[in-house]
């Protein structure tokens, strides 16, 4: 992992360099279901989250449920909103009417609570949309560094999603998490 980025910088904010050191491995690492919920909870910390997503992340009920179509909701509209407004080159106008139904599936599987699916879909969507917006940028080793420079929530982020590894193995419940934090980044970004 790349965590000097984050580690050296003074004007990082601790959470953000605990979150890169501890949290996002111990995220990445437990089996526990009970320990996601928390695990996932101080990585939203690290995306400036002032305790919204604890209702994402509470104990299965009704309110949780309403929270996450709330969530899902505001990820489809922001994310189609700035998939549309992007410009791109003519080669890749048709890219951009992909990822916009690439969009809607993804947010169909989860209201559907199809995580595993959904967060395999997730993270190439992801990709793709960031190669919409910095082009070719993107798709080169030294842009963490470049997302950290120009803001270093969206470089956590980055630096995030790029650190899941394969999650074949992963409960319905991790998978939920580790989709819903992105998610909840891009929603509220």
């Amino acid at each position: 992992m790349q965590t000097s980025i984050f580690e050296n910088d003074i004007s990082m904010p601790d959470v953000v360099k605990n979150a890169v050191s501890g949290v996002l491995p111990s995220f990445i690492g437990t089996s526990d279901d009970g320990e996601i919920a928390s695990l996932s909870i101080q990585l939203a910390a690290a995306f400036s989250d002032h305790d919204d997503f604890k209702s994402v992340m509470a104990d299965k009920n009704e309110a949780r449920d309403e929270a996450e179509r709330k969530l899902v909701a505001g990820f489809e509209k922001n994310l189609g909103l700035l998939v549309q407004k992007t410009w791109v080159e003519k080669a890749d106008e048709s890219m951009k009417e992909e990822m916009l139904q690439r969009i809607d599936t993804l947010c169909h599987n989860l209201v559907n609570y199809d995580y595993h699916r959904a967060l395999s879909e997730f993270l190439p969507v992801l990709h793709d949309v960031v190669y919409l917006l910095f082009g070719s940028l993107a798709k080169q080793a030294s842009f963490l560094e470049y997302a950290v420079r120009i803001d270093p929530d969206f470089g956590f982020f980055w630096f995030y999603i790029n650190n899941l590894p394969p999650h074949d193995g992963w409960s319905e419940e991790k998978c939920r998490a580790a989709v819903l934090l992105g998610i909840f980044f891009l929603a509220t970004f």
